[in-house]
């Protein structure tokens, strides 16, 4: 059996948005963890803001806190960027908008950048939305390797995404591109929602393929009598209310954690909290979830 260890363990500042960077940064000292990931949205960090020279002062700011960015996630869902939609102008405004933050990505150090899947129309065929999608990822998957960095795709809940919820969905993408540079991520939110696990996954996947993880709470609830009497395509999973304290959900993260130690994770584990109830009190929500994994590992 392997272990967890603390240097495995990141904080994104995710839900820091009330807070300066700086602050998320001494936020994270504090705490005492030594990895950091950064979602790149507003206020701190927007991929059209940025030229290698402002890339540079941000990357020199972390390393001056002794800090390690280990994984760099553009906002892709609430920005008005789509890499699956069957807009065409928008789709290619996406891939450029994407390939752009391949590159920004190197640039600050890192060698790792989160991708979402992308969303299509509830009334068109999955194959269609899967098909540009295909060719979006295999597309960002060339400029990744130009610029030295892996992309992790990830799944998401039925309310982000039409097409790519579940671990089999998202072994048949990577499959379908066949490239060494677009690797799979784990987020325990999007597991809970099908009622996974790490081991089942990493079962599906194949440890060599799972890169990163986002450990993220919630609370799981079954369908509504309303919303089962809806479109059975709309249906996929049950009930989800995002990345929430890690005391007040019910995903059972510390079996998680078990599981990728029975694997021998060696990867990062990013603690993602996202709510707004949290970001008044970032610090606060953010080192009660890292004591929590540290007495679970």
């Amino acid at each position: 059996m392997g272990a967890i260890h603390q240097s495995q363990i990141a904080i994104g500042n995710y839900h820091y948005v009330s807070w300066s960077f700086e602050y998320f940064l001494d936020s994270v000292k504090k705490i005492g963890v030594e990895n950091i990931e950064l979602w790149g949205a507003k206020p701190h960090f927007c991929v059209d803001d940025q030229n290698q020279e402002s890339v540079g002062e941000f990357r020199k700011q972390i390393e001056e806190k002794g800090l390690n960015l280990i994984c760099f996630c553009p906002e892709q869902n609430t920005y008005p960027i789509d890499i699956s939609t069957a807009n065409e102008a928008i789709r290619r405004r996406s891939i450029e908008h994407m390939k752009r933050a391949i590159q920004i990505t190197s640039w600050l150090g890192t060698k790792q950048m989160l991708l979402c899947p992308g969303n299509g129309y509830v009334d068109e065929p999955e194959d269609e939305i899967w098909e540009r999608c295909y060719r979006s990822v295999t597309e960002l998957a060339g400029t990744a390797a130009d610029c030295g960095v892996c992309l992790m795709l990830e799944t998401q809940s039925q309310e982000e995404s039409l097409f790519m919820n579940s671990v089999e969905d998202q072994k048949r993408m990577l499959q379908d591109v066949g490239h060494p540079n677009v690797k799979a991520m784990l987020d325990t939110v999007q597991l809970a929602q099908f009622d996974q696990d790490i081991k089942g996954n990493f079962k599906v996947l194949g440890a060599g393929m799972i890169h990163h993880i986002h450990l993220g709470n919630t609370l799981v609830q079954e369908r509504t009598w309303h919303e089962r009497q809806g479109t059975k395509r709309l249906q996929k999973g049950r009930r989800v209310t995002g990345h929430i304290g890690f005391r007040e959900g019910n995903v059972p993260l510390g079996q998680y954690l078990d599981q990728l130690a029975d694997e021998k994770y060696e990867g990062y584990i990013t603690i993602e909290i996202c709510q707004r109830a949290y970001f008044l009190e970032a610090h606060k929500y953010a080192k009660e979830a890292f004591d929590y994994v540290a007495a679970c590992i």
